[in-house]
């Protein structure tokens, strides 16, 4: 063999190419696929758990009510609207308290959830700059840790079914028992959503004062209040319709308050929304995940 096919200091051997096998830097890694970082989170699982569990104790660390906190919101906005629409502005709803709450509380879910979310990432720039760490799961902990929340808020709503139940003003449907399943798909919906606002509000720093001003007029421009099959308007009826929040909340008022099953248009538009969440809040995390480390 020639000197040209024999590396330079290492005679009797033949050259070969050195392939340089290290770890690529996990700023500069390939964007991974959804279903790769769908694996990513259920192999950190118990991580997810346990700093969702550590969220729940930090939150009432040192609170004499505890958990009723959690409560206490849904229940104030549930006492002033009743108080309102009740006495002071009639309405034609029988048993209206159960009809508010069965709205309520979906609502506080999905907006306490969201608002939170926003400062998840960078509240917790420690754990971002670990190599490693899923960056996802700090969203996911906020959405589980208000889950709990919802959770626990349900049997005070059922307490009241059976209280009105027993005096005669309401009738009990076995739809709830559908209840959890319809609490599933609005956690994918939230879910997806705090992902994606999580990692854009650590660009856009004021994109939370624009969550919680939207979260204010989005309480009115969903039939959490009222019917929106009492909206004569159709232009106005179709508006309320477009809000992804809208058919969530129309099919716990048919669970829990008309003991029906949700209408087919409401399903169909819940399936999409969750499913579309889910995809965007993939896709934005990827796209942004290389600078959440720098911006934060």
């Amino acid at each position: 063999m020639t000197e040209q096919g024999r590396r330079p200091g290492a005679e009797g051997r033949e050259d070969v190419a050195v392939v340089d096998t290290a770890p690529l830097p996990q700023s500069i890694a390939p964007p991974s696929r959804p279903f790769q970082e769908l694996d990513l989170l259920y192999r950190h699982r118990q991580l997810i758990f346990a700093l969702t569990a550590r969220d729940l104790k930090a939150r009432y660390r040192g609170s004499i009510l505890g958990f009723f906190w959690s409560l206490a919101n849904p229940l104030l906005l549930l006492a002033v609207y009743t108080l309102v629409f009740t006495r002071f502005f009639p309405n034609n709803i029988e048993a209206y308290p159960l009809f508010l709450f069965s709205g309520i509380l979906p609502w506080t879910f999905f907006s306490a959830a969201i608002l939170e979310s926003t400062g998840s990432i960078a509240g917790n720039a420690g754990l971002i700059k670990k190599v490693m760490f899923p960056a996802e799961a700090l969203p996911l902990v906020v959405v589980m840790s208000h889950l709990v929340h919802f959770a626990l808020a349900v049997p005070i709503l059922l307490a009241a079914i059976l209280a009105f139940a027993a005096l005669g003003k309401f009738t009990i449907s076995a739809t709830i028992l559908l209840a959890p399943l319809l609490m599933v798909l609005q956690t994918l919906f939230v879910a997806g959503i705090a992902m994606t606002v999580s990692s854009a509000s650590v660009l856009f720093r004021d994109l939370r004062d624009i969550i919680s001003n939207l979260m204010q007029l989005g309480f009115f421009m969903t039939p959490i209040i009222y019917r929106i099959d009492d909206i004569h308007s159709r232009p106005l009826r179709a508006l309320l319709r477009i809000n992804p929040m809208t058919p969530f909340v129309v099919s716990y008022q048919d669970l829990f308050f008309y003991g029906r099953l949700p209408g087919l248009s409401d399903t169909i538009l819940m399936f999409a929304y969750a499913g579309s969440s889910v995809v965007m809040g993939f896709f934005v995390f990827d796209r942004l995940r290389d600078t959440l480390a720098e911006a934060i």
